[in-house]
């Protein structure tokens, strides 16, 4: 037979090809033609299975970050504060306080309170409990569209790029913590590659520059000296010797008049 397949009692039949390949492998004069028909026969057989589809299946993109984080992270640190409570004895300590004199004391206090004070306090929080349950309703009618479109941004991206898929969780709050998380690694990545670049620019302008610098600036330091000196030597010498000169100037000139 020309395919693979089990046959009869569980054997799987070898192609004709491959088996006069094999005997005639056993000739001895095929020796020095094995290793190429060795790799015409492997490329037949990678051939046939991609003809047959039997691909090996390319395993699901795991989510690279989700809100299980954030929760686990509450879990840990809620998790922390109980034992650190029990630890300390908090409880204890709280159940010698005594609470009920406590609030019969502000009862007092609450009830001397004028009327129309607590009827105003009694409205504020009247009007707070509304508030707090208007914010709720507006943020579950705001989530649903929000939600909506997150997923099927998220659903363009794995058309888009298909070996992402399953990259991003189909959820509103997935998405913005994988936009968070990527920004960060963003924003790290480029701070890490601005310092080496900074560095190197430094590093480049150490040995480089500088170097070209000093050697500009030591070819004048024989003038700067030589002014320094002339300047050292003027101030040097005496207002008398001008002065003389000055005078035998004035004589010679009255002596030619």
């Amino acid at each position: 037979s020309s395919h693979f397949g089990p046959q009869d009692g569980g054997v799987v039949a070898v192609p004709e090809r491959a088996s006069s390949f094999c005997a005639a492998s056993d000739q001895p004069g095929t020796l020095a033609a094995m290793p190429s028909r060795a790799a015409l026969f492997s490329l037949c057989l990678v051939g046939r299975l991609a003809a047959s589809g039997a691909a090996p299946p390319q395993p699901p993109s795991t989510p690279l970050v989700t809100t299980d984080l954030l929760f686990g992270t509450y879990e840990l640190v809620y998790d922390l504060y109980s034992t650190a409570w029990d630890k300390a004895g908090m409880g204890g300590l709280l159940a010698a306080v005594p609470i009920d004199k406590v609030k019969a004391e502000i009862n007092k206090q609450w009830a001397a309170l004028p009327p129309d004070v607590s009827k105003m306090l009694g409205e504020a929080q009247t009007q707070t409990v509304q508030v707090k349950a208007l914010a709720l309703e507006y943020a579950d009618k705001a989530y649903e569209p929000a939600n909506d479109f997150a997923v099927n941004w998220i659903k363009q991206f794995e058309a888009v790029a298909p070996q992402y898929k399953g990259l991003i969780r189909h959820s509103l709050g997935d998405l913005a913590l994988f936009m968070v998380y990527t920004s960060m690694v963003v924003y790290l990545l480029v701070k890490i590659a601005l310092f080496v670049l900074r560095t190197t620019w430094a590093v480049f302008c150490c040995f480089c520059c500088c170097g070209c610098c000093r050697r500009g600036k030591a070819a004048p330091k024989g003038n700067v000296a030589a002014k320094v000196k002339a300047k050292s030597a003027a101030a040097a010498t005496p207002p008398s010797s001008g002065k003389a000169a000055a005078k035998a100037t004035t004589k010679k000139a009255a002596a030619k008049k």
